[in-house]
């Protein structure tokens, strides 16, 4: 498997979907926004990755993460972009966490 990027920057002025309970975009806020106080609801996505033993890969969050440094988390997360697929951002992501 190829190095993760290491030089993925998280885009905090990034514009995110602001949803409603059944996912009916309202409109779009910044990522530190929708994250602050009791936040926004908006789009995001959780990939678990399994081996073929059931094994689930997990990630140690960086000490420099706005939410839960150092804690342990699924295989890979982020937000969809506006005007971006879900499948592309999904694959997109991978390739900037795994490699």
């Amino acid at each position: 498997m190829e190095q993760s990027n290491t030089s993925t920057v998280s885009f905090d002025n990034e514009m995110l979907f602001v949803v409603d309970e059944n996912d009916q975009v309202l409109g779009y806020e910044d990522k530190i926004s929708c994250h602050s106080g009791a936040g926004i609801l908006h789009r995001a996505f959780s990939i678990f990755i399994f081996n073929s033993q059931g094994q689930l890969l997990l990630q140690k969050r960086s000490d420099q993460k706005l939410l839960w440094p150092h804690f342990w988390s699924n295989s890979c997360c982020s937000h969809p972009r506006k005007n971006e697929w879900l499948e592309r951002s999904t694959l997109r992501r991978l390739r900037e966490e795994l490699g």
